[in-house]
């Protein structure tokens, strides 16, 4: 049986949540105790506030990453973020990273 195509926003939530990801595991492995701002990250990621809000959320859901939250963050749920070590993990298993947030490489 052939399964349903995905909704084209949802393959978009995949490759904005593997941005987040590796953006913080490459700054993990410069500088291991270093947090990335939000809006660092909603820059590099090319998204906007809304949408990296919500998937930074369920990332941190997850167990995947650490948002610093401050009272004062306006635009953003916090200030910044740190991947785990469940994130690391995740990253350095590529078939696992695929497997949990698949996206067509060949684009």
């Amino acid at each position: 049986m052939k399964e349903p195509p995905q909704r084209p926003d949802e393959t978009a939530h995949f490759r904005l949540r593997r941005c987040i990801l590796e953006l913080l595991y490459d700054m993990f492995k410069e500088v291991p105790l270093a947090q990335i701002e939000l809006s660092h990250i909603e820059e590099s990621c090319e998204t906007d506030a809304r949408e990296l809000n919500w998937n930074m959320v369920y990332l941190e859901k997850c167990g995947y990453i650490e948002i610093n939250k401050a009272a004062d963050c306006v635009t953003h749920v916090g200030f910044a973020a740190t991947i785990t070590a469940a994130g690391v993990d995740l990253i350095e298993n590529r078939s696992d990273f695929q497997n949990r947030f698949p996206i067509d490489e060949t684009c």
